[in-house]
């Protein structure tokens, strides 16, 4: 009589193998496409962050280019001559002032010192300076604020260091520098005349040009 062979434990116990074998792979897959998935948010939350940063460089750039500022001051002599002939002359100043109207032009207005009504030229000055800018594209509210140092120097270059607002949580590397240089032209003075009357107009111009971006912090000046 031929004896009969269980093999239900052997079958059992290959069945578990299989079991742990497939979930071990699930784990494994699992742990990659959430490890993607981590790298896909960051590498979006990146993007958009530069995407942020420059953007602000960018408007902050086209806001200034082709701006100006003008400055002209009038001397005016008056003659004024008595029953003997004898003549003399009462100055007076006049000031027209054309500040820049972008939206930094409080800033770049702050660069330059117009002096009292009787000085001939305007000058420029250090300033320095810090805003926030908040950006909306597209009616989207998540994008993060833009922290902007503004730095002038009296021989007329700027520096805008751009970076993101430091949030709790989150860190970040993305900076930009916007630089440019501002040039102050005083003309030739303008002599008018009437008469024994005579003036003489002096014209102050400041451009800011050529501006230029780039990654990262750049340290310039003394």
């Amino acid at each position: 009589m031929k004896k009969l062979k269980n093999n239900s434990g052997a079958t059992i116990l290959m069945a578990l193998l299989l079991i742990l074998l497939a979930m071990a792979v699930g784990a494994a897959i699992l742990t990659a496409a959430v490890s993607a998935a981590h790298h896909m948010k960051s590498d979006r939350e990146a993007q958009q962050n530069y995407l942020t940063v420059s953007s602000a460089a960018e408007l902050i750039r086209d806001s200034i280019a082709g701006d100006k500022y003008e400055r002209t001051m009038t001397e005016t002599h008056t003659a004024n001559t008595d029953e003997e002939g004898h003549t003399t002359y009462t100055v007076s100043y006049s000031t027209n002032v054309n500040y820049p109207t972008g939206i930094m032009g409080q800033w770049l207005s702050a660069c330059i010192e117009d002096g009292s009504e009787n000085v001939q030229y305007a000058s420029l000055k250090d300033f320095k300076d810090t805003i926030e800018v908040d950006l909306k594209i597209d009616e989207d509210t998540s994008l993060r604020t833009v922290r902007a140092d503004f730095f002038a120097q009296k021989d007329g270059q700027i520096q805008v260091q751009l970076s993101l607002k430091p949030e709790e949580g989150k860190t970040d590397d993305c900076r930009m520098t916007l630089t440019m240089q501002g040039t102050l032209t005083q003309a030739d003075p303008e002599y008018r005349s009437d008469g024994d009357d005579y003036s003489n107009t002096y014209k102050t111009t400041v451009k800011w040009e050529p501006q230029r971006i780039t990654k990262g912090i750049e340290v310039t000046g003394p």
